[in-house]
């Protein structure tokens, strides 16, 4: 049976629940009296998505295990851009985090000829999640599978559309992926966000979308969308009922990533103890399972695991712009 959603109220919820035991310790007043106060987290993409939820769970995270308030500042716009250039120009004192996303840190720089920000001045701080996408459509897109999808998509060649979270984001490029090995032409509508891009998707304006797990299940429970696929190469455990895209479009496999980041130049030791925190407090059980039941997979993470990480993902997914003629210009 397919859990129901979590709301990200209840996420925060259960985050704080989870962490409690956390304020017996306040390990980050270690770290030369970082933090005296609060700081801010800013999520590069409007309020409902992905980015948006995780972007919360950190700074509650954060708040729970230092005691100090650390808010969300939605800073949406230019497939992230504006909001990661406020961060690059903030100063390097631990204060001012990102939440990078594939096309901050990842796309942009192979998309864009020129960039308001360097995706190379900040510093790796932690992984938040990795998880799969999912596939959703309109109900009345007449087609209820990823085969049939496949021969509608070869029938009517050019005449369905996507839409995506800005050009760059995963949700972008795994349909570009998709396109590839399942030889289909489909047309790409950008949004800025997954919020507005699901409104539409809702609406009827686009045909289909690939969305991350957790801001995809409220309207896949509420019948405003079907699901076709995930885009992970194993079904997931949490909802074994949806299949793979790859079951289909063989060697089919696209994951989007959320990360922490901070400006250039920001001391290590604060660094360490934020990573360590996040860290600890996100395989808190009751969090870990919460995330779980929404497609976030656990992940081992240190500063210098997620700089080896977006290397190897600049290096997937930089090749398959340049080889699809990609531009966001």
């Amino acid at each position: 049976m397919t859990p129901r959603f979590v709301t990200r109220r209840a996420l925060l919820a259960s985050t704080m629940l989870a962490l409690a035991p956390s304020l017996l310790s306040k390990a980050a007043h270690a770290q030369g009296g970082w933090p005296t106060r609060g700081g801010r987290i800013v999520v590069p993409y409007p309020a409902g998505g992905a980015t948006d939820i995780m972007g919360r769970v950190a700074a509650e995270a954060l708040a729970q295990g230092t005691g100090h308030r650390f808010v969300v500042e939605n800073k949406g716009g230019a497939s992230g851009a504006l909001g990661s250039a406020e961060v690059e120009r903030a100063a390097p004192d631990g204060y001012t985090l990102l939440v990078a996303t594939p096309a901050t840190h990842v796309t942009n720089a192979f998309l864009k000829t020129k960039l308001a920000y360097d995706p190379n001045n900040f510093e790796p701080v932690v992984l938040l999640s990795r998880s799969p996408l999912v596939l959703v459509a309109h109900p009345s897109l007449p087609a209820n599978s990823v085969a049939e999808l496949v021969a509608l998509a070869k029938r009517e060649a050019g005449k369905l559309n996507y839409a995506s979270s800005g050009t760059g984001a995963t949700s972008h490029l795994a349909p570009e992926l998709f396109k590839k090995l399942a030889e289909v032409d489909i047309a790409h509508i950008p949004y800025r966000g997954a919020g507005p891009a699901m409104t539409d998707l809702v609406g009827g304006k686009v045909q289909i979308m690939f969305d991350n797990l957790q801001s995809a299940l409220p309207q896949i429970e509420a019948g405003t969308v079907k699901v076709l696929g995930v885009t992970s190469a194993e079904r997931l455990a949490s909802h074994p009922k949806i299949p793979t895209i790859g079951e289909t479009v063989k060697g089919y496999e696209a994951l989007s990533f959320l990360a922490l980041v901070a400006p250039k130049g920001t001391p290590r030791p604060i660094i360490d103890t934020i990573s360590r925190q996040i860290q600890t407090h996100l395989k808190a059980p009751a969090l870990a399972a919460t995330l779980a039941g929404i497609g976030v997979e656990p992940v081992e993470s240190t500063p210098e695991s997620l700089a080896t990480f977006l290397l190897g993902e600049r290096a997937k997914w930089g090749a398959l712009i340049k080889e699809r003629g990609l531009t966001a210009e």
